[in-house]
């Protein structure tokens, strides 16, 4: 009996570990800067704040020129001076991406500029959050699908044009998420991280001749406090914690450098501490 009860209390203590969650600070390793991006022209959507300002930062560390583009001028402004710190060359447009006639525009402002872009960065995109289909709403679903969408492949239609015409071999990455496979409970943003994930896959074939890479990267919850640390979430299993933004941008460096992702297509990063595991099983 004494065997018995020490068995059912061990695997009580394992059903339901009694442990501090200790969550570990973002690295910023130094050693990681070999110009892993050097020379290329990075343009990141949505550029100005969060993942896509970690994006930037993290290429401009890899010795990439940056293109910001954001409809925020007061963030814009914010983010050249933040990427001042680099010897890359900056440029940023305000650009409406839900707009093609926007994009037509950023387009002809490229060109004037005589600026070509080998990783183009379609990471801008907007969330809903009506759950039910009850409260279904036209206009939100057009407007997520112009954002989160057409207005990326319309960027990518004319980035890759250029690509082809001068015969680069760049890279193309588009941030998903994990809710392109699990359930959010705002259909309209899942509908369309859907859409990209198989978007990611149809233009790594189309567009594999010309030596053009096609990637995508599906965040968890990514987010941290004012001190810039992760907070607490314990339905991720790996440091139940939310995920810096700095680590998204490490990998789009890592796929948008031929040093690591030469022969890598039509992949999509999972990068969520595991949270996309998580169920009622895991859970308990």
């Amino acid at each position: 009996m004494r065997y018995r009860n020490r068995i059912a209390s061990v695997l009580s203590r394992l059903k339901n570990p009694q442990r501090k969650v200790t969550i570990p600070s973002p690295s910023s390793n130094s050693s990681a800067d070999n110009n892993l991006l050097d020379g290329r022209t990075v343009l990141v959507t949505g550029g100005a704040s969060n993942i896509g300002k970690a994006i930037a930062i993290e290429s401009a560390r890899q010795g990439a020129n940056i293109v910001i583009v954001d409809i925020d001028d007061t963030a814009r402004a914010s983010m050249e001076r933040d990427l001042a710190q680099f010897p890359s060359r900056v440029n940023s447009y305000n650009c409406d991406l839900s707009r093609s006639i926007e994009i037509d525009r950023l387009y002809e402002k490229l060109q004037k500029d005589n600026i070509l872009i080998d990783v183009l960065v379609n990471n801008v995109g907007v969330e809903y959050k009506t759950r039910s289909i009850v409260d279904f709403d036209h206009d939100e679903w057009q407007k997520t699908f112009e954002t989160n969408v057409f207005g990326p492949m319309y960027l990518t239609r004319c980035i890759t044009r250029s690509m082809i015409d001068n015969n680069m071999h760049g890279s193309i990455l588009f941030i998903t998420s994990i809710h392109q496979w699990v359930v959010r409970r705002y259909a309209s943003y899942s509908a369309s991280k859907g859409a990209l994930g198989m978007v990611v896959k149809e233009l790594a074939v189309d567009l594999a001749p010309h030596g053009i890479r096609v990637n995508g990267i599906a965040p968890g919850w990514i987010s941290e406090d004012a001190d810039g640390k992760p907070m607490p979430q314990r339905a991720a299993p790996l440091h139940q914690c939310s995920i810096p933004p700095c680590y998204i941008g490490r990998a789009a460096v890592y796929l948008s450098a031929d040093y690591y992702s030469l022969h890598t297509t039509g992949t999509v990063l999972k990068v969520d501490a595991g949270l996309s595991l998580s169920n009622y099983l895991v859970s308990r």
